[in-house]
């Protein structure tokens, strides 16, 4: 990679993501925050109608209520509990992560939260149910950005219950995602991702940064990783929440400094995806790069 940091970061109604992209001094494929000129953000591929303008912490959990129904409401049982779903471009890019709670009420009381990760953004949401017939109709509002203000409007989506046990859930402008059901789960990253990693020099000569990543168990929505990326002119600290795990990989959202030393050299950036490389080893991508540099770097366990 060059000597750049690059900053990109979900949405209401889903799930979005983010992550920073960091690069070392070339002569390593090192996940390292050098010096220089922060590069363009990826462009935000936010569906149209999502909630914006809220500040603070994206949580899928926020809101959310009991899902099993035992609150009175008008809601027919097949549309209650936890749905997950994947937006895709035409090319079939993934565009956002969607996790999305219906919970039991009446007309004019909050039954959905929401949570999306994008590229560059982690968005939360509560809807109020505006009727419920032969489909669920809610308005949607944003209750958590990550970074700040980043998600978008919010807007009025319809759901609908199929016949083969998933909801399709559609927008103002026609566009929709098919959401099949997920479950509740507070310790959903597996064993294996958790410890402190520390990056690892492919080039020929050794590299004066270094990047050590922890990774700790928690619910979606909390804050699972945090980065150190030191360096002889610079010292940054970040962290990401979790927005999915499975056995394969987990994906963070975006990628939030919390230290900078100075603050000219550290920044929030996109996403990421981190996967696992045999027993021992890891790898981190960012979501969203076009930038040919930002190969996937790769991480060791340490101790």
């Amino acid at each position: 990679m060059t000597a750049s940091v690059a900053a990109v970061a979900l949405l209401a109604g889903g799930i979005t993501y983010a992550a920073m992209q960091y690069a070392s001094d070339g002569t390593d494929g090192g996940d390292d925050k050098a010096g220089g000129t922060a590069s363009e953000p990826a462009a935000d591929r936010t569906p149209a109608g999502e909630p914006s303008g809220s500040t603070g912490h994206a949580s899928p959990s926020a809101a959310a209520a009991d899902p099993s129904g035992a609150v009175e409401g008008v809601i027919a049982p097949e549309y209650l509990g936890v749905w997950e779903g994947v937006d895709k471009d035409d090319d079939g890019t993934t565009v956002a992560v969607r996790r999305i709670t219906i919970t039991q009420g009446n007309v004019g009381a909050d039954v959905v939260t929401t949570f999306n990760s994008f590229d560059s953004a982690l968005c939360s949401g509560s809807g109020e149910l505006v009727s419920f017939d032969n489909l669920m109709v809610v308005e949607t509002r944003v209750t958590g950005s990550i970074p700040d203000e980043k998600c978008s409007s919010g807007g009025r989506w319809t759901v609908r219950a199929t016949g083969d046990s998933t909801l399709t859930w559609t927008d103002d402008d026609g566009k929709s995602t098919v959401l099949s059901k997920g479950s509740e789960n507070s310790t959903p990253v597996p064993a294996e991702f958790l410890g402190t990693w520390e990056s690892v020099a492919t080039g020929g000569s050794p590299s004066p940064d270094t990047s050590t990543l922890v990774l700790r168990q928690g619910a979606y929505g909390e804050v699972v990783a945090e980065y150190v990326y030191d360096g002889p002119s610079y010292h940054c600290e970040d962290e990401s929440t979790l927005v999915y795990a499975n056995s394969r990989e987990l994906r963070l959202g975006p990628q939030i400094n919390t230290v900078a030393e100075p603050e000219d050299r550290c920044e929030d950036g996109n996403s990421r995806l981190v996967r696992m490389k045999g027993a021992d080893g890891l790898t981190l991508t960012w979501v969203g790069s076009t930038d040919e540099d930002d190969a996937p770097a790769t991480y060791r366990r340490k101790g």
